[in-house]
């Protein structure tokens, strides 16, 4: 009898601790500032932010939870979440200060727990883990949150909230292919691309056509896939890379696919190449296994990358395609960039004076790459 009341004491006792005091409810890899508003030590309420350096609207919907946090400091507590690389994550805080907390999920595990397919996004808990409200950030209301406030009662630390994993450890027990390139079926996920690029090996994850995006340097409207063949895939491509090799053409083919090429016209951006005045690659320097862009609400940085990625990433940001000269000398070569594109005549400006390249916005011929089955 003793022994059973000893036991029940000790499960109630886990029980009020974990009802009062919460326990780790989730994973991030490091927080890279705290808030300048809120108290970390007790809070009723804890909201994540789901965002990315690239998204404009995810900019509003901070300055939108900025004034909430400004109104709620003692129960409420705000993080931002990223799944980009740390220090692309600081750059933009540099240029871009905000007074939120912000930490990073770099294994997306966090992202991926809670469906965020879409951004901005938030989810706010209790103290004890339990999940009161999803949905896009900027439809958290002053209103709601005072609702909610008033219906809790336990309190929990920032530090006992979240459970801060670091990207070392979680290295440890890093998967490094063995083979040239392995393909994984993902039975569940989201279609945001995932990339991390080190020094051994390049692993991708995302729809079918955003990998073969990203993989050909091709705008996703230039690529047409049937709904039931675009599914989401982790890829991984063993490095040493053979610079030579199509690497989107490999994994077609590997998926028994094939492509076929036909023509479209449309609004779209132009690259005319007489004289190139390209950077070098000593302009900008963020070290090994970093980031090698970094995206604002109005400027493109890239770090040792070639101008047949730098179209790739502005066409994503200006959301139509973007045609260059056939040349590979020139397309695939590598330097720096840094450049404005959120104001067109701007961007032209950039971009002649300091690259010699002469945008042009028109109607243009592009190509669709339209991905199907092989035939029997």
């Amino acid at each position: 009898m003793n022994c059973f009341n000893k036991k029940n004491l000790l499960a109630i006792v886990i029980f009020l601790v974990m009802v009062n005091y919460g326990y780790s409810q989730v994973k991030v890899s490091e927080f890279i500032q705290e808030s300048k508003i809120a108290s970390p030590e007790s809070n009723k309420l804890y909201f994540v932010d789901f965002w990315a350096t690239w998204c404009v609207p995810c900019i509003t919907a901070k300055e939108h939870l900025k004034v909430l946090q400004n109104q709620f400091p003692n129960d409420f507590y705000v993080v931002s979440l990223s799944s980009e690389n740390p220090l692309k994550v600081e750059r933009f805080l540099k240029k871009k200060p905000n007074d939120l907390a912000v930490a990073i999920d770099y294994n997306k595990e966090t992202f991926s727990k809670y469906n965020v397919n879409v951004l901005p996004a938030g989810v706010l808990f209790n103290a004890n883990g339990k999940v009161l409200w999803e949905g896009g950030a900027p439809d958290l209301k002053k209103e709601m949150v005072a609702r909610f406030l008033r219906q809790q009662t336990a309190r929990t630390s920032l530090s006992s909230f979240f459970n801060v994993v670091s990207i070392e450890d979680e290295t440890l027990n890093e998967y490094i292919p063995t083979e040239v390139m392995e393909v994984k079926s993902l039975q569940s996920g989201f279609e945001e691309l995932s990339v991390v690029d080190n020094d051994h090996y390049l692993k991708i994850s995302g729809s079918l056509k955003s990998i073969l995006g990203y993989l050909a340097k091709i705008y996703k409207n230039q690529i047409v896939i049937a709904e039931d063949l675009d599914t989401n895939y982790e890829v991984y491509f063993k490095k040493p890379l053979n610079t030579n090799e199509n690497l989107a053409f490999k994994l077609i083919t590997e998926l028994k696919l094939s492509v076929d090429r036909k023509y479209d016209e449309g609004e779209g951006i132009s690259f005319t190449i007489d004289t190139p005045k390209f950077w070098d690659t000593n302009q900008i320097d963020w070290g090994t296994n970093n980031s090698k862009y970094l995206i604002g609400d109005s400027q493109i940085q890239g770090d040792n990358v070639s101008l047949k990625d730098i179209a790739y990433q502005l066409a994503y940001v200006l959301d139509m395609p973007v045609i260059f000269p056939d040349d590979s000398d020139v397309i695939l070569g590598l330097h720096d960039w840094d450049f404005h594109y959120k104001f067109f005549q701007l961007m032209q400006t950039d971009l002649e004076d300091n690259y010699g390249i002469k945008a042009e916005k028109k109607t243009i011929s592009y190509p669709v790459y339209h991905i199907q089955k092989k035939a029997p």
